[in-house]
């Protein structure tokens, strides 16, 4: 793999950590009992068109782009976080699990836009602002 300097990551490496948390939420969301188990995964195509955000959806994107917790983050892959860490609040799952679940996407998001905060303050932010914002 070759290394970025400055803390830039790749194209490719940003989409699988993207991935990676979307996929975290997914299991954390399953263990929970939240959720059915996921039969298939259905993978966007590049003529896919993203997802048009609701009003609910644009309040929670402008407050975490204002925590500087947006980045490069796609439209969809933010309407799957929200919506799995809203099902985790939502089932009471501990706190602690659901900042466990949230600090990759945070801290990726935190990296992408410079943002200086540790990744368990990013954490913290981004699922306050999701529950505030959107769940």
């Amino acid at each position: 793999m070759r290394v970025i300097a400055r803390g830039r990551w790749p194209i490719g490496v940003a989409a699988r950590v993207l991935l990676a948390g979307a996929a975290v939420l997914a299991a954390a969301a399953c263990s929970a009992g939240t959720a059915d188990p996921v039969e298939a995964v259905e993978t966007p195509t590049a003529a896919a068109e993203p997802p048009v955000l609701d009003a609910r959806a644009t309040r929670m994107k402008d407050a975490l782009d204002g925590a500087g917790l947006v980045a490069d983050v796609p439209d969809e892959t933010l309407l799957a976080v929200a919506r799995g860490l809203c099902d985790q609040l939502a089932a009471g799952m501990p706190e602690e699990r659901i900042l466990e679940t949230a600090r990759p996407i945070a801290s990726y998001a935190a990296a992408a836009t410079h943002t200086t905060m540790p990744g368990g303050d990013a954490a913290r932010h981004y699922v306050e602002i999701t529950r505030d914002t959107y769940c």
